[in-house]
This record gives structure tokens, C-alpha cells and sequence, in this order.
């Protein structure tokens, strides 16, 4: 039997797991679905995203969005809205740890990710995708989490956003976020 949870007005739970296609998303997807959540799989690249919701299985359903593009967010919004009626759960994963030119070795997007070297341009892309998409996305899907009795938004992040865990001398990666 197909475990389900049930909401304060009689439907399935529904979430929206940001960055699901791939690596903690995708496991986050797979958990919510086996706990009888109807998931929408986000992907920038429909076709990565429909690939990961076939793979998750039934409750799983892709959908097309991108964090730094507001029409794709409400777009999404309005399709969680009329198949489903409410948000449950938002899980913001999506997150990039660099921009520019791919193919750089880890030490060479490190020097280019400095505060003393870094292009104007890629600092940006960083935050507009790990900070203003985080906010875009709650604000627009706000409503539809407002529609259940218990909404619930998550955000992930990884070690690197941890100022504490950087500025430890015995941290691997703090001689990455040195100014000099």
C-alpha cells in the first residue's frame, strides 16, 4: 500500500524540491515521494528533470524552473496551483558554487573566486541563483504555502556557507577565502 499524507483539507502533501534532478535534491525528492508526498521534480532543463521523475516514480512530476527567471517561477506556480491546489513543502536547493568559464580546474576557480580577483560578473551569477533566487521563489510560491494548514520551506546549503566553518584555521578550505 502507497503511503499518503494527508492535508487539513483532505489531499495529498505536495512539495516543490528546487535543484531535484541530481545529487541531494534528487535523494530529498526520493524520500518525500516514498513518504506519500506528491513531488514536483524543478529542473532548469526539462528533459534532466523528466528524467529524474521517471527514475523517482509516480508521485514525482517535473516541472520547468529557473531561479533567476521570474516568469519561469510563476509560470510554476500556476501549474502547482491548478493540479494541486496548495504547497505543503518548498525545499530552495538549487545553488551554484561558481560562474565562468567551465573547464577550470578546482584551484583555478578558487584564485578566480577570491575577493581580490573575482569578475563583477560571476559574482552576480553566484548570488542572483543562492540568494535572490532563494527569495524569488519563496516570495512567489508564498501563496500556495499559505493554502496549507502547515507550510514548510526548507533551504539547503552546503559547508562553504558556513563563515564559521571557513574561518577555522584547521578548515580545508579556508585558504580559498583569504583576501591576501
Amino acid at each position: 500500500m502507497e503511503n499518503t499524507i494527508e492535508t487539513s483539507t483532505g489531499g495529498q502533501s505536495v512539495a516543490l524540491v528546487i535543484g531535484a534532478n541530481q545529487g541531494v535534491g534528487f535523494q530529498i525528492a526520493k524520500a518525500l515521494t516514498a513518504n506519500g508526498y506528491k513531488v514536483y521534480v524543478e529542473s532548469r532543463n526539462l528533459d534532466n528533470g523528466e528524467n529524474a521523475a521517471a527514475e523517482i516514480g509516480t508521485n514525482a512530476q517535473a516541472i520547468h524552473l529557473d531561479v533567476t527567471e521570474q516568469s519561469t517561477i510563476k509560470a510554476a506556480l500556476e501549474r502547482i496551483g491548478k493540479e494541486s491546489g496548495h504547497l505543503n513543502l518548498l525545499v530552495n536547493n538549487a545553488a551554484i558554487s561558481h560562474a565562468g568559464k567551465p573547464g577550470r580546474t578546482l584551484e583555478e576557480m578558487m584564485e578566480d573566486g577570491r575577493a581580490t580577483t573575482a569578475a563583477l560578473e560571476e559574482v552576480r551569477a553566484v548570488w542572483e541563483t543562492n540568494v535572490f533566487g532563494v527569495i524569488s521563489v519563496t516570495q512567489i510560491m508564498l501563496p500556495l504555502l499559505r493554502k496549507s494548514s502547515a507550510g514548510r520551506i526548507v533551504n539547503v546549503s552546503s559547508g562553504l556557507g558556513s563563515l564559521t566553518w571557513v574561518s577555522d584555521p584547521a578548515c580545508w578550505a579556508r585558504a580559498h577565502f583569504n583576501v591576501v
